[in-house]
């Protein structure tokens, strides 16, 4: 790349690295993109010598920014909001209500009352707990209910009132005169349910009929903050707590539409502690004594109801179990921050404080992990989930398989945090309060018990804050209040500066914090800082105009933290905001246009600049080895391939658009042909390098029909040669091309993920996966041993060395094998205990040669790596540990299952067999890690 900025200024480079270049005379010569001199396409944006730095182009400005000017108030993205108050419509229609009751001889028109008030309530649940429903089809629900009520009052009522409703001049006066409590007290009758039948609810319908009537009106008092406000402090939470006992709660209907009022009143603190009997506090402390709702609802969770009603009911439970400790929090840290201003030390009082706000924080900690829906444990759900059943297309096809990669184990983070239990943290000041606590100048002044106790919350504030930034809603939640998160990435991280690069990345840090190490505050810090960059970086992103400048500026940015491990992680928040990555598809459609037609339009340069920034960010998400970031991109596989496949790749055929199109070749596959059609093709790319295999899948290597048909006999006859082949002869491994790597490393992790559903497994299995990720084991063992050692490098001297660029590229291979291997052998794994499930031997000498072998080559590479355990994250020594753990987890499988041949029979025949000749470095590694573990 090389384009011009002024008369005597050039940027030159690559999209990955750019350098300005200052000519003494005027540029001429514009690179690769041939644009002329006096082209429209790019400006002096510098009109004169006095211009001001604010005048340069974005990418020219200072990255050397604070957090307070790296973060902005958020545009695009937010948190589904609470509604105020009851929406006029709903005001209107409950008024109607009540002038329609009031009538003395209603009859059968109870029943459509009854029946319209339901209908609306229903409506008001659904659109709760839909978040993609349009708020439009929940208003023609109670613009329609509305009607029928206005026709019902019509015909019982004949005087001029009736007339003025059905113009809605007499609704609308009401509803300006009918304020949120007048509206509660007029209705306070229809939901006082500790009354006898006789005096609460309409004397001519039944007492069940009025329950179910007083609930639907409480469900719509509580939609709203300022209405549901006031039904709580009227003392409706207690009312509906005597729903619970008695014979009023005599259906599940019934008791549904109990929770969701219980669940509407509870998304605001007040109605938490309406629920539990602590409302109105008469001061900061919480109330001693159990909660008689609270232990209501326990009950009826005991006595195991349908599903929907125990999902919601432990739902309910676990919001206001979170509340609670929320609460007892705030409790404790007022507690302590009010005695460190009054003493200035920490006394026993305050110790004591701070262990009831530690320990809250781990609990508090346990909850927010708690997350996600709540899975039927009937056994006709088990089987339908095991059995993939209601699948039309086949038990392996992608539409049958692909939402297996979300739920897979091999994911960091699968759910949002409950928006309402953010909102509740968010009331209680649970940022401030940390904040607080952790800038205390007497308690990081303390040494001692007192100051093992404040590094124990500073972890656990840490961890909760970290766990927020796995998900879209805790990310949104924290750029919200932008002011609030940078003063805590300033309390973490403090005022000296920090080396940027030097930052551990979030997964590294949280593992560290969930096992009990510890992680510094700086660090952590800059890792919050890092994701608020990204998340606000995406938010300009969606507000920006398509193929603009600032679009560009804003790619470019997210490329330059994606140069660091940290910024990397942090850059696979965009898989959380699917409209980013449809943005950043459409962004890659941007070098579609015929080059003639975008030279004259002026538009190719920046439409480059887009595409491969585009390209570039996409193989940070392609490449992560996680569930999450996998799941982001398959579903738009097929959309990628086309974009990235017509568009111009520039003049560096492996540059990021390039590579790219290699690693997404596999999803491509996944979405035409299902699992069967990946595991052939991974056969085809597992076989290269060996003529023979090669020739038998020569016609399946056409782009369009890669697989071909998967009832054909040609592919079966690919994984049944394959077979005979290694089974013939030695078969030592084959070297496989960088892009053969690439693709086999999509392909086996795809299968890794939804080989955790059972049947999928043992179709696999049938289809001869074992034989695929054998072929794949000797592959990398074979050129794991043919890649140099840390030892190798040291030569005598006057012996020329490799250069610094050999190593690092041979080093980027080992990794990139180590990639191929983890999918390899979690998939193997799979396969194996399913095989135990069904209760068949599995004896394959081969496959643990193999495995041992392969331990062999790994163990010294990670021996190598000790000195880098000293570094702040040691990438080389966490790939190469983990091989050595997948790989004796699998032969576990043999002496754990008594399968043949025995595996310490096999791991020590060498021993024997030489034990007049001392075991090589290699074996003796190999034998003593695998008796570690």
């Amino acid at each position: 790349l090389q384009a011009v900025v002024t008369n005597h200024l050039v940027v030159r480079g690559s999209y990955r690295s750019l350098s300005l270049i200052i000519y003494g005379n005027t540029a001429e010569d514009l690179g690769q993109f041939n644009i002329e001199f006096d082209d429209s396409s790019i400006t002096n944006l510098v009109t004169s010598a006095e211009g001001k730095l604010e005048d340069l182009p974005l990418a020219l400005h200072s990255t050397d920014l604070t957090i307070e000017e790296s973060i902005s108030p958020l545009k695009a993205l937010s948190l589904p909001p609470l509604a105020s108050d009851i929406s006029i419509e709903a005001k209107q229609f409950l008024l109607l209500l009540l002038k329609i009751l009031e009538l003395p001889h209603l009859g059968d028109g109870l029943h459509k009352i009854v029946s319209s008030l339901v209908s609306v309530a229903s409506s008001y649940v659904s659109h709760a707990w839909d978040r993609c429903s349009d708020r439009q089809e929940l208003q023609s629900v109670i613009s329609e209910a509305r009607k029928e009520l206005l026709e019902l009052f019509q015909h019982k009522s004949r005087d001029e009132s009736a007339e003025l409703l059905v113009d809605g001049r007499f609704l609308e006066s009401e509803a300006d005169l009918a304020t949120s409590k007048q509206l509660v007290d007029l209705l306070s009758q229809y939901f006082c349910f500790n009354r006898e039948s006789s005096f609460f609810g309409h004397h001519q319908i039944s007492k069940t009929t009025n329950v179910i009537m007083g609930l639907s009106v409480a469900l719509l008092l509580c939609s709203g903050r300022e209405s549901c406000f006031h039904f709580v402090n009227g003392g409706g939470m207690e009312q509906l707590a005597h729903v619970f006992c008695g014979d009023m709660q005599n259906s599940s209907a019934t008791t549904l539409l109990l929770l969701g009022v219980v669940e509407q009143a509870t998304r605001h603190s007040y109605g938490c502690e309406g629920f539990l009997g602590w409302w109105p506090r008469e001061d900061e402390n919480i109330p001693p004594g159990s909660s008689e709702a609270y232990n209501r609802l326990l009950n009826l969770l005991l006595q195991k109801p349908r599903h929907d009603v125990a999902s919601l009911a432990t739902y309910i439970l676990h919001r206001l179990r979170f509340y609670e400790v929320v609460l007892r929090y705030e409790c404790a840290v007022l507690s302590v921050l009010g005695g460190l201003s009054a003493v200035g030390k920490a006394t026993n009082v305050t110790l004591g404080m701070l262990i009831s706000a530690k320990s809250q924080l781990k609990k508090l900690l346990k909850l927010m992990n708690l997350r996600g829906p709540i899975e039927d444990p009937s056994p006709a759900s088990l089987a339908t989930r095991s059995l993939n059943l209601g699948q039309t297309e086949g038990l392996l096809s992608y539409k049958a398989t692909n939402s297996l990669i979300a739920s897979s184990h091999c994911c960091f983070s699968n759910w949002d945090v409950d928006s309402h239990l953010l909102a509740l943290l968010k009331e209680r000041g649970f940022l401030p309060l940390s904040v607080a606590l952790l800038s205390s100048s007497s308690l990081r002044s303390e040494v001692g018990h007192v100051n093992d106790i404040f590094m124990d919350i500073a972890s656990s504030i840490e961890a909760i804050i970290l766990s927020l930034l796995f998900c879209r809603s805790g990310l949104v939640f924290l750029l919200q209040q932008p002011e609030l998160s940078a003063t805590v990435v300033h309390a973490l991280r403090g005022s000296d500066d920090v080396n940027k690069d030097a930052c551990v990345p979030l997964r590294y840090a949280s593992v560290l914090i969930a096992k009990g190490f510890f992680c510094g505050p700086r660090e952590v810090g800059m890792i919050i800082g890092m994701h608020l960059r990204v998340v606000n970086a995406i938010d300009r992103l969606l507000t920006s105009a398509p193929h603009s400048e600032e679009f560009l500026w804003v790619l470019w940015e997210l490329c330059g933290l994606a140069r660091s491990d940290c910024g990397r992680q942090a850059l696979l928040a965009l898989g959380y905001f699917p409209e980013a990555i449809s943005l950043l598809i459409e962004a890659l459609h941007s070098a579609k246009e015929p080059e003639p037609v975008a030279k004259n339009s002026g538009a190719l340069p920046i439409n480059l600049a887009i595409f491969h920034s585009a390209a570039e960010i996409f193989e940070v998400i392609v490449t992560d080895s996680t569930a999450s970031s996998l799941g982001s991109w398959i579903g738009h596989a097929t959309e990628l391939h086309r974009a990235l496949h017509s568009s111009s790749p520039g003049s560096n055929r492996k540059d990021a658009p390039a590579r790219l199109l290699e690693w997404i070749d596999a999803g491509v596959v996944y979405h035409r042909n299902g699992a069967i059609g990946l595991l052939r093709y991974a056969a085809v790319l597992a076989s290269e390098g060996d003529a023979h295999l090669t020739t038998i899948v020569s016609d399946l290597t056409d782009l369009e029909n890669i697989i071909g048909d998967t009832t054909g006999d040609s592919d079966v006859n690919v994984m049944e040669n394959l077979g005979k082949f290694i089974s013939e002869k030695t078969f030592d491994g084959v070297t496989l091309r960088d892009c053969s790597v690439a693709q086999l490393t999509i392909a086996l992790r795809i299968l890794a993920f939804i080989s955790e559903n059972s049947a999928i497994a043992a179709a696999l299995y049938d289809e001869g996966a074992i034989t695929v990720i054998y072929t794949v084991l000797v592959n990398c063992r074979f050129m794991l041993e043919r890649s140099s050692n840390s030892y190798d490098y040291l030569v005598d001297e006057g012996t020329e060395c490799n250069s610094t660029s050999d190593i690092l590229l041979e080093r980027n291979r080992e990794q990139s094998l180590v990639d191929l291997l983890v999918p390899s052998l979690v998939l193997l794994i799979n396969l194996l205990q399913k095989l135990q499930e069904a209760e068949e031997q599995h004896r394959n000498t081969k496959l643990m040669n193999a495995l041992l072998r392969l331990h062999r080559e790994v163990s010294p590479k990670l021996a190598a790596c000790a000195a880098d355990l000293s570094s702040s994250y040691p990438d080389a020594a966490l790939g190469f540990g983990a091989i050595c753990h997948l790989v004796a987890s699998a032969l576990a499988c043999w002496p754990v299952y008594g399968w043949s041949p025995g595996l310490f029979h096999s791991l020590l025949a060498s021993v024997q067999a030489t034990s007049m000749l001392a075991l090589g470095p290699k074996e003796t590694c190999s034998l003593l890690c695998l008796l570690v573990c």
